[in-house]
């Protein structure tokens, strides 16, 4: 029997009872308001602020430690933006490490740099919680640490001046670090805005940085980072940013139109470009500017060095497959080369445990000699559990949260890793409340329409913790098909049945997707539902059955 086609309020009905909402929370969900949580929650945010307030006042020399990704950065423009509105820019250094040399984390070289710029007060953003040591050294040098952050915590925090992290305090427990960081701005100036001359909800124009790092970090997008996300994308549609206007004009996006895959697909991947193939300032320097002329020379850098890293990532998944296609493979997969360069195998963990569906860990060789790399977890697996779970001589260090992480050994120890990490996970089990993906809708071709697409997107913004609705088509018929993209790398087909004709696509096809979808074959396949580059409405395929 083929299925019946609902009219475009049934569906919503259908999706949002899938979600397990009632017609209270529907409502909340559809049209979230803008209310976020009482700061004071955090344990340590009062001793933070007044901190804060003691450095601006003093005009002490402020050091911004943030990491290198599109959390960090974010986050990083954060509170430039912020100590620009009190006025003291001047005395506000930011220090991001290099991926390559120095690798994740608050490390001793950069605490230097900033102690040589006569930094008395360094604030974190979205590293810090680990690194006990190195937090005690900046303290033993008198400078004063505030860590923001939001990865796992070891068993102690470090002996910081303060902690402000979502572990520490009962508020929402899966923020983004950008979005920890934007806490501390609510909370300052909750207290300070009249005393500093600040307008009442000026902090609003900061919410297209969290919103573009909630939708990056991979957090879930419930709650408050719902709130987040969504309110970010409307900010983000009116910036006041010269180097998001730029980058959104050259690569042909409209800002009326940004939805999160603009941001995750199209944004986030050249400023991630920055530290994976050259310089995290760069990404940095574009999202602070002001001066059209610098922006416009970076976002031909950024898009120069993107182009760069997708080849090098091509070639190593390549290498990767070929090796892999000769082993056996357990739970957890490591597998590395001292020629890989770390800064991109986040990329590489990505695509292999998409394709593989098991958790990867590979590893390069980095400029200190050690080897280190990036995880991708499955969702029964949880990263930051699995680090802290393995015995101290298994690794250098890791840290990260479920779906992702970083990490660091030995050239002695990677020969034991994959056993150690494989261990400690059946110690762990599988990850408690994991949330089994929800089975597609099977529906016919006839529900591709622009009505039904304007319910879809009422759902969004679409992330983990808030996926993007999956639907069923069977037994349609292969009508056409081409390659485009610059090597011809994405599939695109235009897909038939009994209802009606419409065009379905895929990125990065691989060559057994491409046998299967041949003119003439019926196949059965689930997608997503998506705008057209040309208007209309296409599907992008998720799996073909």
């Amino acid at each position: 029997m083929n299925p019946t086609t609902p009219m475009p309020d049934q569906l919503q009905a259908i999706l949002l009872a899938r979600l397990g909402l009632n017609p209270q929370e529907q409502q909340e969900f559809l049209f979230p308001t803008y209310a976020l949580g009482d700061v004071s929650k955090f344990d340590d945010m009062a001793i933070a602020v007044e901190r804060i307030k003691l450095a601006v006042d003093n005009k002490e020399q402020i050091g911004i430690y943030a990491d290198y990704d599109c959390d960090g950065i974010p986050g990083a423009v954060v509170l430039v933006d912020f100590f620009k509105a009190l006025g003291v820019a001047e005395n506000v250094h930011v220090y991001i490490p290099d991926r390559h040399d120095e690798g994740y984390g608050v490390s001793v070289l950069g605490i230097t740099e900033l102690e040589k710029k006569g930094v008395t007060l360094m604030i974190t953003v979205d590293v810090g919680i680990t690194a006990l040591a190195e937090i005690a050294d900046a303290q033993g040098r008198s400078i004063d640490v505030i860590v923001t952050d939001h990865h796992a915590p070891l068993s102690m925090y470090p002996a910081a001046h303060a902690v402000v992290h979502p572990a520490k305090g009962t508020y929402n427990k899966d923020l983004c670090g950008a979005a920890v960081a934007f806490t501390l701005v609510r909370a300052f100036l909750e207290t300070y805005s009249k005393e500093y001359g600040i307008v009442a909800g000026w902090e609003k124009w900061l919410l297209d940085m969290v919103g573009f790092a909630t939708l990056s970090d991979m957090v879930p997008l419930v709650g408050e980072n719902r709130v987040l996300a969504a309110y970010g994308l409307m900010v983000m549609k009116k910036t006041r940013r010269v180097g998001l206007r730029t980058l959104f004009a050259n690569n042909g996006m409209l800002m009326n139109n940004l939805i999160e895959t603009d941001l995750t697909f199209t944004v986030a991947p050249r400023l991630n470009a920055a530290s994976r193939m050259k310089t995290p300032m760069l990404a940095f320097n574009l999202l602070a500017t002001e001066d059209k002329t610098e922006a416009t020379t970076i976002v031909a850098e950024l898009d120069k060095i993107n182009n760069e890293r997708k080849l090098l990532v091509a070639r190593i998944t390549k290498e990767a497959h070929s090796r892999l296609a000769v082993r056996d493979m357990p739970e957890i997969v490591v597998i590395g080369d001292l020629e890989w360069r770390p800064a991109v195998l986040g990329l590489v963990a990505n695509k292999l445990q998409e394709t593989y569906n098991k958790s990867f860990f590979v590893w390069g060789e980095a400029g200190d000699g050690t080897l280190k790399g990036s995880c991708r977890m499955i969702s029964s697996h949880h990263a930051a559990y699995i680090f802290q779970a393995l015995p101290p001589e298994a690794m250098i260090h890791g840290g990260g949260h479920q779906a992702a992480g970083g990490f660091a050994v030995t050239k002695e120890q990677v020969h034991f890793l994959e056993e150690a990490l494989n261990t400690a996970h059946k110690t762990l089990g599988d990850t408690v409340g994991v949330k089994e993906k929800v089975d597609a809708l099977e529906m016919p071709l006839a529900i591709v329409t622009t009505r039904h697409l304007q319910v879809i997107r009422r759902l969004a913004p679409f992330g983990v913790g808030n996926p993007e609705p999956e639907f069923l088509f069977k037994d349609v018929t292969i009508v056409s098909t081409k390659k485009f993209g610059k090597t011809k790398e994405h599939l695109e087909c235009v897909v038939s049945d009994s209802f009606g004709t419409v065009t379905a696509f895929t990125f990065f096809a691989s060559d057994e997707l491409c046998a299967q979808c041949t003119a003439g074959e019926i196949i059965s396949f689930t997608a997503t539902m998506q705008a057209g580059f040309r208007g209309g409405v296409r599907l992008r395929i998720v799996e073909v059955l």
